[in-house]
């Protein structure tokens, strides 16, 4: 039996090229250098389009709106400090510490610890930064979007070679053979021009993704080194490896398998050398375990992300429907890898609809997900081929993001699989060299056969490839081209409406009342959108509010949204700031006729706010000013303005104006002359409120006094 498993794993072997490295004779440097420079000029050519390109999506975070990384050199000690947000929310947030921050703004189980991109982003600032400014000549951040992006296309081909020489080294080309049409170079040209790793490299941020396969790569080259060559360096340089590639992000830490299993495999080395090997890959691994659990905390959980349906999108599931849905996205995962069409940068909560499994699209991915499994580990015990390989190199990378085993914030997102999609090409490039070599024994038919596939399959992916680039030019573009596909995500259609106000807001267009309300009609309309699919989303309901407000000043609807927002989070204080502002203009607006609404319609709307905001004293200050100057009802005009003094809050001289007229309208002499004695000590310039001093002493029998004042009056009024 033992005589019959040998031979036939003999025969596989051979018939797919897979020899140990040891001993074997490998490509030609000649020929690795070519496919090298190819695989580097393909990079280019695939992303050249994106080197004029701004930052965009969470470029902000990580650079051009995170404190650490904008001090260049000097942050890198706050980079390694804290969780890779805290920069940005701490810059978002003053007044509040970097600790604060951490333990607050926690949004995904465990928080993030990925160090090491930042440190790029920073050390790039350093060099290369530039200050980015306004159209008002003010500095808004420092940057370079052009040198980030050319480091993210230089990483990428980089790691793009180093998988070929891997590849390479594992499955060694036939003397014969043309290396163009070989295994390693077919499965690392089609890895490179997938159109799914759009994301990852035209994003600046998505270098964490590129920089964790970089150092995953790196330790299974030194890994395979130590197992040729037994000199323990490699073994030092492959544990520093993994160590950086967590660094980069946690998804690295599947490599402390697929390097194990990798020379399992295609290598002859005894299985006691290969577990030796593994040991400063865990070694490296546990550091870096160490260290995040230092900086993070060792839990994986936190309470608060479990209230937030964006952070969260299983909340109201249940356990069979979460289970359900998960697989539905596994499934998504394999479509986009076959078919990379239509692209996005947002599966967020209700992309993605809550499926359970008597749903095809749940039971259906987890008959063939289990069929995968099976035979992945048939695959370890019996034939070791490039099919079950190809499963381990796919699905284990995968588990680290699949939700299955802990949140991770969102349903799915294409960068998600820049890994595992090596798994895929692996099988794809098994398809085209072996199945084609079975089916076509002819060898010059067999070769112009790769080569029309090839063709064929690489000229769709770089045209994708290259088109989906432009979608990433800036946030803009990038939101309002991808709402289209996402239209079912609270989030997109919130981020299309966001930056559609903030074109709209531009001098250049605001000029132009036709562009200005239509853009802004635009904002409203996805704002709507984003609120029609997540009624709490309080972003959306802030940017619903700022939207109504630029648009036409309609009061009454942007008090509604802030409202809401007020309600779902009483502490939110972008609104609480903005629902000040607005309410210190209302007077204004209303003396100008510039809004729809009319004074009854706004002490309303405010009536409403103070229900769920009662220490607004501007809430107060202006329903009392609405009865007093428009509906002439004094009692409650005295009544609103006498609760807006008793708040503690920044009064201004109108404000103490307008207290003292509703008192002594209402025979409160005494209160009306501290209120307008307030007003001339903040605005001393003001002849009216010295004449309504003097009224208030006749009133109080103080004649003296009386005619001092109104004779400070006249004199003002002469001037």
């Amino acid at each position: 039996m033992s005589k019959t498993k040998s031979s036939q794993h003999k025969r596989i072997s051979n018939s797919q090229n897979v020899k140990s490295p040891t001993g074997q004779k490998n490509l030609l440097p000649k020929t690795k250098l070519y496919a090298s420079l190819v695989i580097l000029i393909a990079a280019f050519v695939l992303y050249s389009n994106t080197l004029s390109h701004d930052y965009a999506l969470d470029d902000a975070i990580v650079i051009t709106q995170n404190e650490f990384t904008q001090k260049g050199i000097a942050g890198i000690p706050e980079i390694f400090k804290y969780d890779t947000f805290t920069g940005f929310w701490l810059k978002n947030y003053p007044g509040k510490t970097a600790e604060q921050i951490q333990e607050e703004k926690k949004l995904v189980a465990g928080g993030r610890y990925r160090p090491l991109s930042l440190v790029t982003f920073a050390i790039e600032l350093e060099f290369f930064g530039k200050n980015i400014k306004d159209e008002n000549n003010k500095v808004l951040y420092k940057g370079n979007p052009f040198v980030g992006h050319l480091g993210n296309l230089i990483f990428y081909a980089l790691t793009s070679i180093l998988l070929y020489l891997i590849l390479a080294r594992i499955f060694p080309t036939k003397e014969n053979e043309k290396w163009y049409l070989s295994f390693p170079f077919i499965v690392s040209i089609l890895f490179l021009a997938h159109p799914i790793h759009t994301e990852a490299v035209a994003n600046i941020k998505g270098r964490d993704e590129i920089l964790t396969l970089f150092g995953s790569l790196g330790a299974m080259w030194f890994t395979l080194d130590y197992l040729d060559k037994k000199k323990n360096i490699y073994l030092i340089l492959s544990g520093i490896c993994i160590f950086l590639g967590l660094l980069s992000k946690e998804i690295a830490i599947a490599f402390l398998a697929i390097i194990p299993i990798t020379a399992y495999y295609f290598t002859k080395h005894k299985l006691s050398d290969i577990f030796k090997s593994t040991v400063p890959l865990f070694a490296g691994a546990a550091i870096f375990l160490l260290i995040r659990g230092n900086v993070l905390g060792f839990s994986l959980h936190k309470e608060d992300i479990a209230k937030e349906i964006m952070n969260n999108p299983f909340l109201y599931a249940s356990f069979s429907e979460k289970l359900a849905t998960i697989f539905y996205t596994l499934w998504l995962y394999i479509r986009l890898l076959f078919f990379p069409h239509p692209l996005t940068y947002d599966y967020y909560p209700h992309q993605i609809k809550i499926i359970d499994f008597s749903n095809p699209g749940a039971f259906l991915p987890l008959i063939l997900y289990l069929f995968l499994v099976i035979y992945a580990i048939c695959g370890i015990w019996k034939k070791k081929d490039i099919p079950s390989y190809s499963i381990w190199f796919y699905l284990l990378p995968l588990s680290v993001v699949s939700n299955i085993f802990f949140p991770v914030g969102t349903f799915m997102n294409e960068r998600f699989v820049f890994i595992s999609s090596i798994g895929f090409c692996l099988f794809l490039g098994w398809l085209i060299y072996h199945g084609l070599k079975k089916l076509i024994k002819n060898p010059t038919i067999y070769e112009y056969s790769v080569k029309i596939v090839m063709i064929i399959i690489l000229s769709l992916y770089s045209i994708k490839t290259i088109s989906r680039n432009k979608a990433w030019e800036n946030d803009l573009i990038l939101f309002t081209t991808d709402v289209k596909t996402s239209y079912n995500s609270a989030k997109s259609t919130c981020s299309a409406g966001g930056k559609i106000l903030e074109e709209a807001q531009k001098p250049y267009n605001k000029e132009n009342k036709q562009i200005h309300d239509s853009l802004c009609l635009l904002s409203i309309k996805y704002l709507e959108r984003s609120l029609e699919i997540y009624p709490e989303y309080v972003d959306a309901l802030n940017l619903l509010g700022n939207a109504h407000y630029e648009y036409n000043f309609n009061i009454v609807k942007t008090l509604e949204a802030y409202t809401k927002v007020l309600q779902l989070r009483p502490y939110h204080n972008v609104t609480y700031g903005n629902t000040k502002i607005i309410l210190n203009n209302v007077i204004g607006l209303l003396s100008a006729r510039m809004t729809p609404n009319s004074p009854e319609e706004i002490i309303a709307a405010i009536k409403k706010l103070i229900e769920v905001k009662s220490d607004i004293g501007e809430a107060y200050h202006v329903v009392g000013t609405l009865y007093g100057k428009y509906l002439n009802k004094l009692d409650s005009a005295y009544y609103y303005l006498a609760k807006a003094n008793e708040i503690n809050y920044p009064k201004n001289a109108d404000f103490y104006r307008d207290f003292g007229v509703a008192a002594g309208m209402n025979a409160k002499y005494h209160e009306a002359l501290v209120s307008f004695l307030k007003a001339v000590e903040l605005d001393p310039n003001d002849a009216q409120t010295y004449y309504n001093i003097g009224v208030t002493y006749q009133q109080l029998g103080d004649s003296p006094k009386a005619n001092a004042y109104i004779s400070k009056y006249l004199e003002l009024t002469k001037k």
